[in-house]
């Protein structure tokens, strides 16, 4: 068995930075796999397995394509690549399954029938006229070894169809003008590439502004798109020589160029009444709808009129205002299929509602419709309660010498999801935890690490509720909150904290998706007491812990922007998925100067952004993480050294660094704590904040179809958090304020493997980190030092008690819900 631990090693020797023969062995190695996992278009890549193969008959065990020509980037070629695959018929498909990464099973292979290969490069053949390849050419060549065949398909695309002109022939004198006032948002342009998929989405971007123009029964099937690729200069005629060689010389360049003429025609339809503008005559609201209900008996239930709509009810568990801001369709108005969808969505979000659906019902001989709103109520009370385990080796916490912790902690929530029958969702939360030192209970010492209780109270307005004398005349549709947090946390033999947040905002989508809340009122209020002599007597050892752990009061403004874009590159395998956040927040410049609490008050402006990129396969995921974070503490006091600590950032455990334990990691330099301490506070936070994640996520095992399924995932994390102002009595500067210079040097890298155990709808994840770059020994060899394991010692090191040092300098191993990021 390769111990790749030990290969590590061979790669980073002690001065591996500055030893060049690193660099060869590198590559040696490097042409060693290479030559066994890479595989040429005529061999099987290596480990692969057969089985079940036809008897006697020659069968087919693999497929590769090649495309020749085109206009395509290299992420389009591959993607063209997979995109034929999808194309083979289902008798030339080979079925191969990965296992253990350098195993290929191919199970019951399919008998070669070069019929069906003719079949697929036809298949092929189309794929590429509807991407506008009009003139490409498909081929395939079959090879056979000892009865194993192997197709090539090749694919000459040449190049593709331009578009010439694009002209809108729809005879009726209202569609053409709607078609001719929305040309600049069509997908057929001139000079762009003539594909299916343009073709297609210019029918439905003209069906849909059509009905977003009172046409709501027309339909893609009165509309289509003729082309024209005649070559003008060959039907014409000219006695003149000249002009002769001009117009052939024309009629090569586009011959070389080709280019079609566009005209999207109106299919006049038999029902006439497709080409009629409707009107909304009647809006009718049922908004405790029974599906046994008959709409024609109003004996049943009660029914208002409203100046909009008429609402009809059995109890009435909604008032009229709240209905009228959801529903942004008016009785009178042309029907415009934007308000039809923006009416739907917005009860939806609403959160009141299992099931909405308006019904579209056609007055009699008139261009009116009535629209019938069914709503089906959801229970107004919803009660949750959930349990939260978590686990992590090596802690940097109380006792280093117990090491391990584990925590329970039990959340129970109540909500009110139509609180004054506005649609204002109120929810209640308790959580009580414990956590607790494994190890120490057989020492006699305490078993019990800290314990925690808290409550939370948290109210969501559907709608933005700003002052009067504000005097915003059109306001976007979105959410008002607010949030209030009562907590208490003993850390036993430490201290004890109390602690009272409360703020509140508005929170909106954009016209460009963006997401935007605004906090104008932030407060926050930490009482640190009952500080033990022995946690006292740490801070005064630690310097760069002595600020931050005290009584503070916060009190200010923040906002906040984020975008999700995703993007299906092919259905069938790829979906790429980014999230960009960005946070803002300050205290003391804005409500502190009221003057209140002065005494704990802490001034700072804090900026966090943060990236996510997720690119998803079939059975593979490739993502990325980027976070950087910094707060700035104002200068007013001698506290004002640091954030509060409440506010400063930490690193380590689940979903951070995971070759750390979670407030492991930092501060920039600064060395861990003996091991040999009895007792000791390790808890490291810091002003600033950098880290970078990545992760390799593969399908192993379906344990139970469709409900539990067995991953696996190779990460690699590497970041640090800092101080920003120097923590030292006299002035000078430590290996824990931030430096430009010394950034590489303290970043701490740990990379690992993890387990994670997906029930559809939560994931349990086990992670096994390893500290290949630590910071506290950023001055030898720049803090690269690869942890002293292999296989033949691995379980050793993981699990037994007298390796507890090693993993406290060099391992973690931690428990998560859901994936990190």
């Amino acid at each position: 068995m390769v111990d790749l631990l030990n290969i590590a090693r061979y790669f980073m020797p002690h001065n591996f930075l500055n030893d060049t023969r690193v660099y060869f062995r590198f590559a040696y190695i490097l042409l060693f796999v290479i030559s066994f996992s890479s595989c040429s278009k005529n061999s099987l890549p290596f480990g692969t397995i057969i089985r079940k193969a036809p008897k006697d008959r020659p069968y087919l065990v693999k497929n590769t394509f090649e495309v020749k020509g085109g206009n395509f980037t290299n992420i389009e070629r591959t993607t063209l690549k997979q995109r034929l695959s999808a194309q083979l018929d289902d008798s030339s498909t080979v079925k191969v399954k990965d296992a253990f990464f350098l195993l290929h099973i191919i199970k019951k292979p399919p008998a070669y029938d070069s019929a069906y290969s003719t079949l697929s490069a036809q298949n092929m053949k189309a794929s590429m006229f509807h991407l506008g390849y009009y003139n490409a050419k498909v081929g395939f060549k079959a090879d056979t070894m000892n009865r194993k065949v192997m197709v090539h398909y090749f694919v000459e695309a040449g190049k593709p169809t331009l578009i010439d002109t694009v002209s809108y022939r729809l005879r009726k004198p209202n569609l053409q003008e709607i078609a001719i006032h929305s040309k600049d948002e069509a997908l057929l342009k001139k000079y762009d590439p003539i594909t299916k998929t343009a073709v297609l989405g210019e029918i439905n971007r003209l069906v849909d502004s059509f009905r977003n123009n009172g046409y709501y029964k027309f339909t893609a099937s009165e509309l289509r798109v003729r082309g024209d690729t005649t070559i003008e200069a060959l039907t014409n005629i000219s006695d003149d020589p000249f002009e002769q060689l001009r117009l052939l010389a024309e009629a090569q360049q586009k011959s070389d160029s080709p280019q079609i003429r566009i005209a999207v025609v109106l299919n006049p339809p038999t029902d006439t009444t497709k080409l009629s503008k409707f009107y909304i005559r009647r809006i009718y609201i049922l908004s405790d709808f029974d599906p046994r209900d008959d709409f024609n008996d109003t004996s049943t239930v009660t029914q208002r009129q409203n100046r909009n709509f008429i609402h009809r009810y059995h109890q009435k568990l909604f008032r009229t205002g709240f209905l009228s801001r959801n529903i942004t369709l008016k009785s009178g108005d042309l029907y415009n299929q934007n308000e039809y969808y923006n009416t739907l969505t917005n009860l939806s979000r609403a959160g009141v509602w299992q099931s909405v659906n308006i019904r579209i019902v056609e007055v009699p001989d008139s261009n009116k419709i009535d629209l019938v709103i069914e709503l089906i109520p959801v229970k107004k009370f919803g009660f949750e309660a959930a349990l939260e385990l978590s686990y992590s080796a090596s802690s940097s916490a109380t006792n280093v010498l117990g090491g391990n912790l584990f925590g329970i902690s039990g959340n129970l929530s109540l909500t009110n999801r139509n609180l004054g029958k506005e649609g204002i969702k109120m929810t209640h939360k308790i959580r009580a935890g414990i956590e607790l030192n494994t190890n120490n209970s057989s020492r006699g010492k305490d078993l019990i690490n800290s314990n925690e209780l808290s409550y939370t109270n948290s109210l969501v307005f559907p709608r933005l509720i700003v002052p009067k004398f504000l005097k915003i005349k059109r306001l976007p549709k979105g959410e008002s909150f607010t949030n209030t947090n009562l907590s208490y946390n003993n850390r036993l033999n430490l201290f004890n904290l109390q602690s009272v947040n409360l703020n509140f905002g508005w929170t909106w989508l954009d016209k460009r998706k963006y997401r935007w809340e605004i906090r104008p009122f932030n407060l926050g209020f930490s009482n640190l007491y009952n500080r033990t002599d022995s946690f006292n007597n740490i801070l005064l050892k630690n310097p760069f812990l002595n600020y931050s752990f005290t009584t503070a009061y916060v009190v200010g403004m923040g906002a906040g922007v984020s975008k999700e874009y995703n993007n299906p590159v092919h259905r069938k395998s790829i979906l790429k998925n980014r999230i960009t956040k960005i946070n803002v927040e300050e205290s003391g410049l804005t409500w502190g100067n009221l003057g209140i609490l002065k005494k704990y008050l802490r001034r700072y402006i804090k900026v966090d952004a943060e990236y996510k990129y997720t690119v998803t396969y079939q059975k593979t995921a490739l993502a990325f993480r980027l976070y950087g974070g910094v707060g700035v503490p104002l200068l007013g006091s001698d506290t004002n050294r640091t954030l509060p600590f409440f506010k400063q950032y930490i690193g380590g455990g689940s979903n951070s660094m995971r070759g750390w334990p979670i407030r492991g990691i930092g501060i920039g330099g600064q060395s861990l704590a003996p091991f040999s301490s009895s007792s000791l506070f390790n808890d490291r936070t810091g002003d600033m904040q950098l880290e970078l994640n990545t992760e390799y996520r593969y399908d192993i095992l379906r344990i139970i179809p469709n409900t539990l399924t067995l991953r696996g995932a190779l990460f690699v994390d590497a970041g640090n958090i800092w101080n920003l102002r120097y923590n030292k009595a006299d002035g000078t500067v430590d290996s824990a304020q931030f430096r430009f210079k010394n950034v590489w040097k303290q970043l701490g890298v740990s990379a690992g493997t993890g387990l994670r155990l997906d029930f559809n709808n939560f994931l349990i994840r086990f992670d096994f980190g390893f500290r290949f770059k630590r910071p506290e020994l950023f001055y030898i060899n720049d803090g690269w030092k690869a942890p002293s394991i292999g296989f033949d010692d691995f379980f050793q090191k993981i699990f037994a008690r007298s390796q507890k040092q090693w993993r406290y300098e060099n391992f973690n191993f931690s428990i998560g819900i859901n994936y990190p990021f």
